[in-house]
């Protein structure tokens, strides 16, 4: 695995200091531009869309069923379709994918891509409303910019329950070898 929740099993070309500096740099300059609560000093959300820039919600199990029945989906082609699995010290979990990472859905995210840039895909940039508001995450309900809180949620999921909506999933990471995706980034890519 190869995570940047889990420096212990980083692997592969890229520099992770620098991707984290970039990406902090990006998220300082951002934060300029959006309208936050934070930055004007209200106590209510301003639906500029920053939290869905910084990091996409993270599903509990619980919660997932109801998301892909509100989207007409079976949780499987939801999973396939609009989640990568990340990892952090206590295990698993399903993480909604960037604008950017479409070509990666429904895979264990390399850990270089974890600093892709781009909005969460239920984000609508135009209206700047949550696409999943009424079934939203407890991660993205209990998410204000105005506040730092302790967010408590249980997103870790068990291997067998990933594995029941992404049957690839290996936790063991398998053997990979990295190939240039259709967008000219690296990528590893699972081999049998």
């Amino acid at each position: 695995m190869y995570t940047m929740n889990n420096p212990s099993r980083i692997s592969g070309p890229e520099d992770v200091n620098r991707l984290k500096a970039e990406s902090v740099a990006q998220f300082a300059e951002e934060q300029k531009k959006h309208n936050m609560a934070k930055n004007s000093g209200s106590t209510s959300c301003q639906q500029c869309g920053y939290c869905c820039l910084q990091q996409p919600c993270v599903p509990e199990p619980g919660e997932f069923e109801a998301i892909a029945r509100f989207l007409g989906m079976e949780p499987a082609e939801l999973a396939q379709k609009y989640t990568v699995v990340n990892e952090d010290k206590k295990g698993y979990f399903l993480l909604w994918i960037r604008e950017t990472q479409g070509d990666i859905a429904g895979k264990y995210i390399p850990y270089y891509r974890t600093y892709d840039r781009g909005y969460c895909v239920f984000f609508d940039k135009e209206n700047h409303e949550c696409k999943i508001h009424s079934v939203r995450p407890k991660s993205a309900k209990s998410s204000v910019c105005w506040e730092n809180p302790t967010i408590t949620y249980n997103g870790i999921w068990p291997v067998h329950e990933i594995q029941k909506l992404l049957p690839d999933f290996d936790p063991n990471g398998g053997k990979y070898v990295y190939k240039t995706n259709e967008i000219g980034l690296p990528c590893k890519v699972r081999v049998a």
